[in-house]
């Protein structure tokens, strides 16, 4: 069976790196995988297995080259694979496509974020843009064969948005022995304890709710400290607002790094202090480096926390329900392997990649 994996790009984001774990482990003897990419360049891109053929359609140089319908097309047509699972701006891509594909080709197409909470966010810069933008995703995801939630939540916001397609949950993948060997680079994070958060220095992120909970945690805990990785437009805001809560000297804005799993690994709790997600995979990877994680709600994270046992929950954009769930997992730490194990036994990649397999062989038989 043909199936071709659809995807901007395969460098360092979280659904290229869910393609790339999927694209080792498919089973070869029941399934054929190829790649379709505009760029042709990548992290993942240039780690992948030689046996996968890659197509790419061309830089992105404006909205015809980031969304390039008729090259995608071309190259369906010309392949004719049995499925396409797309992603990303690609999944938005081949819903346009999807009519003039062969008659016996399916499309899966896989979100990668909860669209209503995204697109409220974006509706609020831009209002007419994003609206029209979120009308035409609605109306692509309706073409798809079959989509693949990543959580209940996605499952649940695609439901109310009126979409028909079967859905099927599936998380996201990860190698809990490669993140180990990654993760054992020497390092160390200030703090006792010491809290770890990495993204991007954006509204989605909740760091401006992080900052004040932690400013509480110190006081029952006044040797914490927290180091922050990541970089983007909020940063500036954000040092301003610690600066005013008193706690600059105990928070730490580490910036871009490009291996964070060492400092996973050494810290005491990861936090994710998210208005919302499409499944955290950066929890993902701090669990399976052995680190609990406090995490806030919000969709997409539900599936993935088991309070008590890998981390603890706490209400969105709720600074003192997050100041309460820091200081309870303070007090009580929980095991690594425990943390460990609650990530490989329901998201190793090789069972993840099976239950892909699973959904393929059935789209492909309806």
């Amino acid at each position: 069976m043909k199936i071709l994996f659809a995807i901007p790009a395969l460098d360092k984001g979280g659904p290229d790196r869910v393609f790339f774990e999927l694209l080792r482990r498919i089973d070869r003897a029941k399934f054929s995988p190829a790649l379709v990419t505009s760029e042709p360049a990548g992290h993942y891109l240039a780690r992948l297995p030689g046996d996968v053929p890659r197509h790419h359609l061309g830089h992105e140089t404006g909205v015809a080259t980031r969304y390039p319908v008729l090259p995608l097309v071309r190259l369906v047509r010309r392949m004719r694979p049995d499925i396409v699972l797309a992603t990303l701006r690609m999944g938005f891509t081949a819903g346009l496509a999807q009519p003039l594909f062969p008659r016996a080709t399916r499309l899966i197409v896989r979100p990668a974020n909860h669209i209503s909470s995204n697109h409220a966010e974006l509706i609020r810069a831009a209002p007419l843009k994003h609206r029209a933008s979120y009308a035409i995703n609605r109306f692509t995801l309706g073409r798809a064969d079959h989509l693949i939630c990543q959580g209940e939540d996605i499952a649940g916001d695609l439901a109310r948005m009126g979409l028909a397609p079967p859905m099927t949950t599936i998380g996201n993948p990860i190698d809990v022995d490669e993140v180990g060997r990654l993760a054992a680079a020497p390092a160390t994070l200030p703090g006792r304890p010491a809290l770890l958060a990495v993204g991007r220095l954006s509204a989605q992120k909740g760091f401006d709710v992080l900052l004040p909970a932690f400013a509480r945690l110190r006081g029952g805990a006044p040797e914490a400290h927290l180091t922050i990785a990541g970089t983007g437009p909020d940063e500036a805001a954000l040092r301003r607002q610690a600066a005013e809560l008193g706690v600059a000297g105990h928070v730490t804005f580490a910036g871009f790094v490009q291996n964070p799993y060492p400092l996973m690994r050494v810290a005491d709790l990861y936090v994710l202090s998210s208005r919302y997600e499409g499944f955290p995979n950066v929890a993902l990877e701090a669990m399976a480096c052995g680190t609990p994680v406090v995490a806030t709600r919000c969709p997409g994270v539900a599936d993935l926390v088991l309070p008590g046992i890998n981390g603890w929950l706490a209400p969105v954009e709720d600074i003192a329900g997050l100041a309460r769930a820091l200081a309870q997992a303070v007090g009580a730490p929980l095991a690594a392997d425990a943390v460990r194990a609650s990530v490989r036994s329901r998201f190793d990649s090789g069972l993840i990649a099976r239950r892909y397999e699973a959904v393929f062989e059935r789209v492909a038989r309806a």
